[in-house]
């Protein structure tokens, strides 16, 4: 253990050494630790627990402590940008510019730090380093530890380990994905721990069977022209995914077009809702899709209109600080009056994409899936998706409203009593609650595995919220401040409009799906794991035209006689019959769908390497596993070279290497990669 742990230094010290060298793929991922409510980085002190012998180093002056005992608490204090490192009450290091690592021959742990209602521990080794920028007084926990323990630690607080191996793989590979992307938000560590990047509890949340889906995808991505993809996710995509540009347009923070990810929908037979009428009986029914089993597959959401009005006084102003309102929302804003709320614009699948509410004290547009979302919240809740349609419920005829339609330029307002309170109608208290066809099992499931809701409140797989893209954009110390004057004044209550018209009573939004929508839809995944379709058909069925395979490895000579090598995971099938397929399928309504993903996971696959020869080297030399191969690469004149490594391959985990370049080639470069043809 204490070896690996000093090859993880040395990686983790030499990195830009190593990419160099044409190592693309990340084999060592540094992981940045938040506290306990996930609201901050930077610490001032840490305590670190050893669960087994441990030695620290000082990285500035090389000074060792060896032969730390398990059960020791390392204390470590920054004090005018400099570490002190005490044990039992003994001071071991002052004045140390840092970093500070230590290595354990087991796991590490931190002090009071809970995960999962569980002590975090951590594999690989912990680095105290100041946070960026400098001289602040703060420092970071690094977890630095190899790929695939961190992604052992990240596939089960993505998804729940019941939906089966194939959904777990699937998970995985996105989850590998989303690591090896390139970022350049933190300064001192690839990514972060909690739901801004994805979920990471470390070693004390790691699961058999999605430990073995990490461990069967080893080294392979999900790529689209020989580049791993952006692979977004969410929870439950509602039957049809949406169009990524069409949630993020172009120039965000993820880039510009991903032509992967485009609006998918699981039911052939499936005409795409466009106009209103279209989309609230397609929202109103369960519609059969792969993620039908979700409990948001379909949902409802009813606001009494004077408590919609409170929420949008304060939201609206929240999201026109994000620039998502116009025209803009101040702080001393109010909404009251709203007569109507409709979606003035919609993407592929039927998102939402830009809001219009209407109202007596003005006319508003809301821009965006998630500013949308944000706005229309409840209680602690953001809406489930952008995917709705909106009902107005309108008063009894019969009802005695007072009548302002002899004067009709008055509105007339009165105070909300101190008294007042808000009561919830039956529909909101019903949809909140409501499941579609989920097993008492997966109920179970959720709640064993149930973890505190984040600030917006949004979670269906109840230890984590599943939405990347949402979960980046704003922590709890970034939320705008609404002004003590704004929260405490009393509402105005307008019955009809400047005609005399009665206004709605409440409104009700009639919604479909979990999530931005982009992307895999978790709920789907597990659906199509338990028909037994395999993890590339699952990831092919909601990204589009992708193959899956290995990062390109660059090839090239050097001093240090550096191998260059990619591990890669082989199940070992070579295929099954079509046409036999489980008996669930032939009776299911999307029979035809399944039945051609079913055959396309069974069908024979070949794993081919590819290198690339545009440089024209005299000479190649590889291995796959034990067999030694060296081609004289002078008679080859093609671009890429395809060789089909299937029967060279053994179950379990493989090895290709390619040794340096010679020194006759020291100015050429060779490139190589795997796929995995069907």
């Amino acid at each position: 253990m204490k070896f690996i742990a000093y090859i993880l230094i040395f990686a983790a010290l030499f990195i830009n050494s190593l990419e160099s060298l044409g190592a693309q793929e990340k084999e060592v991922i540094r992981v940045g630790l938040s506290n306990s409510n996930f609201s901050t980085f930077e610490y001032s002190n840490a305590a670190i627990i050893t669960s087994a012998q441990s030695t620290i180093h000082v990285m500035d002056s090389g000074a060792q402590i060896k032969d730390i005992p398990a059960n020791t608490e390392i204390n470590a204090t920054y004090k005018n940008n400099e570490f002190f490192i005490t044990i039992n009450n003994k001071e071991l290091v002052k004045n140390a510019k840092g970093p500070i690592v230590i290595v354990s021959n087991g796991k590490l742990g931190i002090k009071n730090l809970n995960r999962k209602g569980n002590p975090a521990y951590y594999r690989g080794m912990i680095e105290l380093k100041a946070a960026y920028p400098e001289n602040r007084g703060k420092f970071n926990i690094i977890n630095v530890l190899d790929a695939q323990s961190y992604l052992k630690g990240v596939v089960p607080n993505e998804m729940p380990v019941s939906f089966g191996l194939n959904a777990l793989k699937a998970q995985a590979v996105a989850a590998r994905n989303y690591a090896n992307r390139p970022q350049n938000v933190y300064k001192n560590y690839d990514i972060c721990d909690s739901t801004a990047c994805q979920v990471y509890y470390g070693a004390n949340s790691e699961n058999p069977l999605s430990d073995k889906a990490v461990e069967e995808t080893q080294g392979i991505f999900a790529l689209y022209n020989k580049e791993p993809i952006l692979a977004l996710y969410s929870s439950t995509g509602g039957g049809i995914t949406e169009d990524y540009e069409q949630v993020y347009g172009t120039g965000n923070i993820f880039g510009n077009s991903k032509p992967y990810l485009k609006s998918v929908k699981d039911n052939n037979s499936l005409k795409i809702p466009k106009t209103e009428e279209e989309l609230k009986e397609f929202y109103s029914n369960n519609i059969p899709s792969f993620d039908i089993k979700s409990p948001k597959h379909r949902w409802k959401v009813t606001f009494d209109r004077f408590e919609l009005e409170e929420t949008l006084s304060k939201t609206l102003y929240e999201q026109s600080l994000k620039g998502l309102v116009y025209p803009a929302f101040g702080v001393n804003d109010r909404v009251f009056g709203i007569e109507d709320i409709r979606a003035s614009k919609r993407g592929e699948s039927g998102k939402a994409l830009e809001v219009e509410i209407r109202a007596a004290s003005g006319v508003w547009y809301v821009r965006k899936e998630l500013g949308i979302r944000r706005v229309f919240k409840k209680g602690k809740s953001i809406l489930w998706s952008g995917n709705f349609v909106v009902e107005k419920i309108n008063p009894k005829p019969e009802e005695n409203i007072e009548d302002n339609s002899k004067n009709p330029d008055k509105i007339l307002t009165e105070k909300v009593s101190e008294k007042e309170e808000f009561k919830q109608t039956k529909d909101t208290k019903t949809s909140e609650n409501t499941s579609l066809d989920t097993t008492k099992a997966e109920d179970k499931t959720v709640l064993e595995n149930k973890k505190a809701e984040n600030k917006d409140g949004e979670t269906i797989f109840s230890f984590s919220k599943k939405e990347k893209i949402e979960q980046t954009k704003e922590q709890n110390a970034n939320e705008p401040k609404i002004e003590a004057a704004k929260e405490n004044e009393k509402h105005k209550k307008i019955y009809k409009n400047a005609l005399g018209i009665p206004l709605p009573e409440a409104f009700t939004f009639i919604g479909a799906g979990f999530g931005h929508g982009v992307g895999m839809s978790q709920y789907g995944a597990g659906y199509l794991s338990a028909q037994g379709v395999d993890y590339s058909e699952i990831l092919k069925h909601y990204y589009s035209g992708i193959t899956l395979g290995t990062m390109p490895i660059a090839v090239s000579y050097n001093n240090y006689n550096q191998d260059y090598t990619l591990n890669i995971y082989f199940d070992g099938k070579k295929g099954q019959n079509k046409g036999f397929f489980p008996a669930s399928i032939s009776s299911n309504p999307l029979k035809e769908e399944l039945t051609e993903l079913y055959n396309a996971s069974n069908a024979p696959a070949k794993y081919v390497l590819n290198i690339n020869n545009e440089k024209k080297p005299a000479e190649l030399e590889f291995y796959v596993n034990d067999f030694h191969f060296t081609p004289d690469m002078k008679g080859f004149y093609g671009k890429i070279l395809k060789m089909d490594i299937t029967k060279y391959l053994k179950k379990g985990k493989n090895t290709i290497r390619f040794t340096p370049l010679k020194a006759a080639d020291k100015e050429k470069t060779v490139i190589f990669w795997i796929e995995i043809e069907k």
